[in-house]
């Protein structure tokens, strides 16, 4: 065996972030890809009800402590109606060798807020939250 086979045998892979997440939960389905071939972000939701797709500025990204929480409008707060917005808590994951997908358990928060608000002492959202499982992967484009 020479020196460059050796070197290339002997290489590790290095560990990358997924980049695609497909979850399900009671009644919801979510997929989520930080980046697409557009370069934006997307995100598309099924409920019973609805179904909701979102791209770039439309998603809101924040990281916190664990992990990045995702966010976007199902039914927006106009006029009387009430808002419907729904998050993920995106993990941090690592694919490692020859893995291009992890299985991964997270949480969907949907929160909810009045329409016309008169001013009074009271809470103004609140939130059901449902176990999501699912995968998440490397995609290239």
């Amino acid at each position: 065996m020479n020196q460059m086979e050796s070197t290339t045998q002997g290489a590790a892979v290095s560990p990358v972030s997924p980049n695609q997440f497909t979850l399900r939960g009671k009644d919801i389905q979510v997929s989520f890809s930080t980046t697409s071939i557009t370069g934006q972000p997307l995100m598309q939701y099924r409920d019973r009800s609805r179904q909701v797709s979102a791209r770039g500025d439309e998603i809101r990204q924040v990281e916190v402590g664990i992990g990045t929480l995702v966010t976007i409008v199902l039914q927006s707060n106009a006029a009387d109606d009430e808002g419907i917005f729904f998050s993920v808590l995106i993990p941090s994951a690592l694919l490692t060798g020859g893995d291009r997908r992890v299985k991964i358990q997270t949480l969907g928060i949907t929160t909810r807020t009045p329409g016309f608000v008169a001013p009074s002492t009271r809470q103004t959202q609140t939130y059901s939250e449902v176990k999501l499982t699912g995968e998440a992967t490397l995609v290239f484009s």
